[in-house]
């Protein structure tokens, strides 16, 4: 039973280190492999045979005996687990506007077929529908799309954002994107008016471009002169050369040269369409035309003055814009990707979601960089770089590579070797030594052979 036993032996350890070979040429095989996280194989003793558990010491410490340890045989090796590193891969630049890399924890969270799985990989491209899915599978990638009313217009803030929809989809950004073009709200302007200006100057004109409800454009004009009073000037505008309403008529500035009042004129829509004749300008917010002189915090700079000096007021900045088509993507550190339209606007078109996981060692691995999860893994804790996981960054224009590091599996290799050809030399010795055996036997006498096999 003794030769037996050392056969089986060396059988495990043959069994288990082609195992972890196994493992080591799976790790070298996806050295190349975008998001791949290496595994290690670990390894356990069989069960020991006991023969003896032995004895304590005697309690008489003048004749009696010392104790006694326990006489066991072990049975071999087995494989004990099997463990992800899911340190960081490097990343690489690839220059492919929609390729996204994360730095950091969690996972991106692909719909492949009903089915939600997870990836380091972040190779993700567009289908002829504006679906944004992983460029292997075409599963599709999960995230926040922008939030729309019922005719598909994009939801706004105040400040003129897309509105993301915080419910989990695919993500979706269609061909046909547009920018929509926004009414003109807000005009800023600023400089100096002379204060040596006189009466008979010629009035001072400024004109800009504004956009009304459908981003067609008008020429907005205001005219500056000096009137009689002393520090005052006298205002009037018009758009595309008709005559339009101005809150004030009059500005007066302060001794000093500061604006003293108003620090706001106000066009309203009304007056801009009864100008033009018609209703291009929306009236029903109501959408007035607001004209920033004089910053009521700061009256000297960005502001409307009255220094010696040239001239130089002018409208200097307006909020909005035409209609614009969309010219690239790109995706920033939360995960959110960008457009850039025609009009010049960039907007937030969708944001991809992540999930992280308590075990992530614990996830399934499922062929194709994708994981699942698992009983152990933990339920998958959804969040955005940044904005919920403060130490992740999505990296864009990159993808994570494999985080094998060859030198390592290759000396795992020769040691994996080494303990191959040692199993496999206890099985060789342990295969001739009963042939040694019996050739000793034959020469010994009956009665020896069966004291022999007694003590056996």
């Amino acid at each position: 039973m003794g030769l037996v036993r050392s056969l089986s032996i060396g059988t495990s350890s043959l069994i288990a280190h082609q195992k972890r070979m196994d493992v080591i040429s799976n790790n070298l095989a996806n050295a190349n492999t975008i998001g791949y996280k290496s595994s290690r194989m670990t390894f356990a003793e069989q069960f020991s045979q006991t023969y003896r558990h032995g004895t304590g010491p005697s309690s008489n410490t003048q004749n009696g005996i010392g104790g006694v340890d326990p006489l066991q045989y072990g049975l071999g090796v087995k494989v004990g687990s099997t463990q992800m590193n899911m340190g960081q891969g490097i990343i690489e630049s690839t220059d492919r506007p929609l390729d996204m890399a994360i730095n950091g924890s969690g996972f991106f969270i692909y719909n492949d077929n009903g089915t939600q799985k997870y990836s380091r990989a972040g190779a993700v491209k567009q289908d002829r529908e504006g679906y944004l899915v992983d460029s292997n599978s075409g599963a599709f990638l999960s995230g926040y799309n922008v939030q729309t009313d019922s005719t598909g217009k994009a939801n706004k803030t105040d400040a003129g954002d897309n509105i993301l929809d915080k419910k989990i989809s695919n993500i979706r950004i269609k061909p046909s994107t547009i920018s929509l073009p926004k009414q003109t709200t807000n005009i800023e302007m600023n400089g100096n008016l002379d204060s040596a200006m006189k009466t008979t100057d010629l009035p001072r004109p400024t004109t800009v471009k504004i956009f009304d409800q459908n981003g067609a454009a008008h020429d907005l004009t205001i005219n500056i002169s000096k009137a009689a009073a002393p520090n005052q000037f006298t205002l009037s505008g018009s758009i595309d050369g008709k005559t339009v309403t101005l809150s004030a008529t009059t500005i007066e500035f302060n001794p000093e040269g500061t604006l003293k009042t108003p620090l706001n004129l106000t066009v309203t829509a009304a007056n801009l369409n009864t100008a033009l004749g018609n209703s291009a300008f929306n009236s029903t917010a109501p959408k007035n035309l607001d004209i920033r002189l004089a910053d009521p915090n700061n009256l000297t700079s960005g502001s409307m003055t009255q220094f010696a000096g040239a001239t130089t007021a002018t409208i200097a900045s307006q909020d909005g814009y035409q209609a614009g088509n969309l010219l690239s993507t790109e995706v920033d550190s939360t995960g959110k990707i960008l457009g850039s339209f025609s009009n010049g606007k960039t907007e937030v078109l969708a944001q991809a979601v992540l999930a992280n996981f308590v075990n992530p060692e614990g996830l399934l691995k499922q062929g194709g960089n994708f994981y699942i999860g698992s009983p152990n893994s933990g339920e998958a804790i959804y969040g955005n770089a940044v904005e919920n996981f403060a130490s992740t960054r999505v990296i864009g224009r990159s993808l994570e590579q494999s985080n094998v590091e060859m030198t390592e599996q290759f000396t795992d290799m020769i040691s994996t070797q080494r303990a191959y050809e040692a199993a496999s030399r206890t099985i060789t010795v342990s295969d001739q030594m009963p042939v040694s055996y019996t050739h000793l036997r034959a020469h010994e006498t009956k009665a020896n052979l069966v004291c022999r096999l007694l003590l056996e």
